[in-house]
Parts: structure tokens; C-alpha cells; sequence
């Protein structure tokens, strides 16, 4: 009977990792095959053009504009998406340490300064993020010869 008991945090302790390690495993081949087929798809489109002047042609066209500003949309919308979860985060940790305040129970005070440090460091992220997306379309690279 000790024997047994003694499995169940091993087991446990165990799964829980194996669990993140599979979570993380899954996102990143997500995301891998997603920038795959992109890719793909953009080299196919490359292919289609039969010299270089056409494909001037179209990257100066409206499509091409829109084909161009595609990853600069998608930091746009992974910085507003940090913003909602920096909000979550912060107010979170902010209830907890007024739990801690208004209980006088320390132990409120450690999950709510992580949840606020974690809050306030996604918030510097995308203030971060946000302002080199704003510095790259105000200063596009310039065009290679």
C-alpha cells in the first residue's frame, strides 16, 4: 500500500511535463506548417510571373501592396493580442494583492506581484512591438537594385 501511494506524485510530477512538452510540441508544428504552406504558396505565385518587370508590376499594384503588408498586419494583431492578455494579467494580479491587503493574508501577495510582473512585462512587449511595426512602415527598407 506505501508502495502505491508513492507512484501517484512520480506519475503525477511526470504527466504534467510530458503534458506541457506535448502542448508546446503541438503549437510549434502549427505554426511551422503554416509558415510552410505560406511559403509555398508565395513561391507559387513568384512562379507565375514570367520576368522580373511583371513582378515589379504587381508589387506596385494594390494586390501587391496588400501581399507585401501581410506580416506587418500580423504584428499588429499579435501586439493587440498581448494587450488584452497584459490586461487579464495585470488586473488579476491587482485583485489578488488587494485580496492580500484587504484579508491581511501574505498569501495573496506572491501569485498577485507574478501575475502584475507578467502583466507589466507583456505591456513593455507589445510597446515594444508596437513602436518597431510604426518605425518599419514610416521607414520602409529600401528597394535593392
Amino acid at each position: 500500500m506505501e508502495n502505491e501511494a508513492l507512484w501517484i506524485p512520480v506519475i503525477s510530477i511526470t504527466g504534467s511535463f510530458v503534458m506541457v512538452v506535448m502542448i508546446v510540441w503541438f503549437a510549434s508544428r502549427g505554426k511551422q506548417r503554416k509558415a510552410e504552406l505560406r511559403a509555398e504558396v508565395q513561391m507559387k505565385l513568384i512562379d507565375k510571373f514570367g520576368n522580373a518587370s511583371e513582378f515589379v508590376q504587381f508589387l506596385e499594384s494594390p494586390a501587391g501592396k496588400q501581399f507585401l503588408d501581410q506580416p506587418r498586419q500580423r504584428t499588429r494583431e499579435r501586439a493587440l493580442g498581448n494587450i488584452t492578455g497584459a490586461l487579464v494579467c495585470t488586473f488579476i494580479g491587482l485583485a489578488f494583492t488587494a485580496c492580500a491587503i484587504v484579508f491581511r493574508d501574505a498569501g495573496f501577495m506572491v501569485p498577485g506581484f507574478i501575475l502584475l510582473g507578467i502583466g507589466i512585462a507583456l505591456f513593455i512587449s507589445s510597446a515594444i512591438s508596437w513602436k518597431l511595426d510604426r518605425q518599419s512602415s514610416v521607414n520602409p527598407p529600401a528597394a535593392m537594385p
